[in-house]
């Protein structure tokens, strides 16, 4: 069980130049980075559920952020994949803005108070456009794992 954000993000699944312009595409990427580090068992399975949720309702939540998420039985803990495409993408979002930071959780079934918990923090904590603008002007993967390290410690 990740009991931060800094837990749930390996530094492996952070991307700072997402290739991908469309929703499908790049839930495929973040999918991928997870799947590469093993953070997952089956990339199809996931990319199919976080698409079906998807479907429901729009998780781009407008400022330019996305956090699509999903339970998935291809998880055994809640993992977190960051992207980023500075020239933002199409995501459906609310605001109907390209999207630029993307979030992907995905987390065990049953893990329905962890997930939800870890997804609440997210979303406050993009609120605050200076963090996002340290996101978006980050380095390297190091710089986004400090930087959330940083927020978790700074926030209740």
């Amino acid at each position: 069980m990740a009991a931060t954000i800094v837990e749930a993000l390996d530094p492996r699944c952070v991307s700072l130049d997402l290739k991908a312009k469309k929703k499908p595409e790049i839930i495929r990427e973040l999918v991928a980075l997870l799947a590469d580090a093993g953070m997952i068992t089956d990339a199809d399975t996931v990319t199919r559920e976080v698409l079906e949720r998807e479907a429901l309702t729009t998780t781009g939540i407008g400022g330019g952020i996305a956090i699509p998420h999903c339970l998935s039985a291809s998880a055994s803990t809640t993992r977190i994949a960051f992207g980023r495409r500075k020239s933002g993408a199409k995501f459906d979002a609310v605001d109907k803005r390209p999207v630029q930071l993307f979030f992907l959780m995905v987390g065990p079934p049953g893990a329905h108070n962890e997930h939800l918990r870890l997804l609440s923090r997210l979303a406050r904590y993009l609120h605050d456009r200076a963090f996002c603008q340290g996101l978006l002007d980050a380095q390297s993967q190091d710089d986004v794992i400090e930087a959330l390290r940083k927020k978790e410690q700074d926030s209740p």
